[in-house]
């Protein structure tokens, strides 16, 4: 298939699920193009309308300042760790990070759908932010996926939904500049791959708008159990499917 095509069916499914639910783009858009053009290629192509539907998503909206003076620990240390981790993407085997990609997928999606939660007491949060930022910011540079473990870590700290809507567009944002810098430092991001990248800023933003127009009009709760299954049974198959080349 094209990969015009495909990235349009990508980035229009992603935005649609982002418009629903508020998070779940860069879910969709890298296992999709992970699926048909490989792992590295895709995270370059995500680049452009990742940052700027999260940039959207982290400004609509009155709590900003909130979430940075309660997170600005744990976003510094992610960033640094996804600028170091990111650099030697093109030494590992690629079967690998796909592997990991999918098994963070699955393991999230398993722990939304179990209702499993935390809390967080405010005198460990220093300790935890530390800690829990340089993992999200490993997985982030190893495989682009932004999800764990902070959105579990932003729900135990108790943030209410708009909030957490928030605090989930500004780390996504910065999450995906720092993953920029990094990929451009490292030449693995390609004149034809930015253009692509900004090409997918209207499918993207398309699916945003019809998503949300979407969220008042259907049931929620439901929706996001089905897209989590779905997103567990993709991360088991990219499992499954970079196993089946390392053996």
């Amino acid at each position: 298939m094209d990969i015009f095509v495909t990235g349009s069916i990508a980035f229009l499914l992603a935005g649609l699920i982002k418009g629903v639910l508020g998070f779940g783009f860069p879910i969709i858009a890298l296992v999709v193009l992970t699926l048909t053009i490989g792992l590295l290629d895709a995270l370059a192509i995500i680049i452009v309308p990742t940052l700027a539907t999260n940039i959207w998503q982290a400004l609509a909206g009155p709590h900003l300042a909130a979430v940075l003076k309660r997170m600005w620990l744990y976003f510094l240390v992610a960033a640094v760790c996804v600028l170091l981790t990111a650099q030697y993407l093109d030494t590992v085997n690629v079967n690998w990070l796909t592997a990991l990609l999918g098994a963070v997928l699955f393991f999230y999606a398993l722990s939304r759908l179990l209702d499993f939660h935390i809390t967080v007491p405010r005198d460990r949060e220093t300790g935890l932010s530390v800690i829990l930022g340089a993992f999200n910011g490993a997985l982030t540079g190893l495989t682009g996926s932004f999800m764990v473990p902070s959105v579990l870590y932003m729900q135990a700290l108790g943030f209410p939904k708009d909030m957490l809507v928030q605090a989930m567009g500004f780390f996504f944002a910065l999450s995906t500049l720092m993953l920029t810098i990094s990929l451009g430092s490292n030449d693995l991001i390609e004149s034809d791959q930015v253009r692509l990248s900004v090409y997918a800023l209207l499918p993207s933003f398309a699916g945003v708008f019809v998503g949300r127009w979407a969220r008042d009009r259907i049931d929620e709760d439901s929706f996001q159990k089905i897209f989590l299954f779905a997103v567990s049974i993709l991360g088991a198959y990219l499992v499954w499917r970079s196993g089946t080349e390392l053996v």
